[in-house]
């Protein structure tokens, strides 16, 4: 275990690392069937336990992978639109974009925020922004907060896994992961039963 944890180490606080977790995040912001989130926390529970990373550097990279990931899908949606594609003409797709534009036209600030929490939900908000036109200087400011909120989230879940292990950095990894998709399910669990509710979403 310690030959692990060593190596491991030695893994995480190399520039790679950092370079690594943004590519992910990157993909993840316009391909939601990657998991972004998992190298945030494995990296923030390594460095809270003193192993490999810094923390703060994990999360403005983070945040910063976030956007760009955001950004490409916004710009999809402005270049392509919703409708382009087969699998955007899919029943779920499209009741998806429709609930996203009907969102955005209410409350489009704490839409995009709230999104970053629901899988897909989060590609479908920033496409249908994208092609419902909203502006760049509001989109971007808005990005961001939602990009550094969702961000901060998974670091804060992970440095308490991980100072709760610092003696096992792996297990505080494990932790966290799993704390994160605990929540990740209670939080669609919660998202499925206001769509039973609501025909309107997706």
């Amino acid at each position: 275990m310690d030959q692990v944890t060593a190596v491991l180490d030695a893994l995480a606080a190399t520039p790679w690392a950092y370079a690594v977790m943004a590519g992910i995040l990157i993909i993840d912001g316009f391909f939601p069937f990657v998991p972004g989130e998992t190298g945030v926390v494995t990296l923030s529970a390594l460095g809270a336990a003193g192993h490999g990373p810094n923390v703060w550097i994990v999360l403005v990279v983070a945040v910063a992978a976030t956007m760009i990931g955001d950004g490409i899908a916004f710009v999809m949606g402005r270049t392509i639109g919703l409708g382009r594609f087969a699998w955007m003409r899919r029943p779920r797709v499209e009741r998806a974009f429709q609930w996203a534009a009907a969102g955005l036209v209410k409350r489009p600030t704490l839409f995009l925020m709230t999104a970053k929490f629901v899988p897909f939900g989060r590609v479908a908000v920033t496409m249908t922004a994208g092609a419902g036109g909203l502006r760049l200087r509001r989109y971007l400011p808005t990005s961001f907060a939602a990009s550094a909120v969702y961000t901060a989230y998974h670091v804060a879940v992970a440095v308490i896994a991980g100072q709760a292990f610092a003696a096992n950095p792996l297990i505080g990894a494990a932790v966290a992961i799993a704390l994160v998709i605990v929540l990740g399910v209670l939080v669609e669990f919660i998202g499925t039963r206001r769509r039973a509710a609501a025909p309107d979403e997706p």
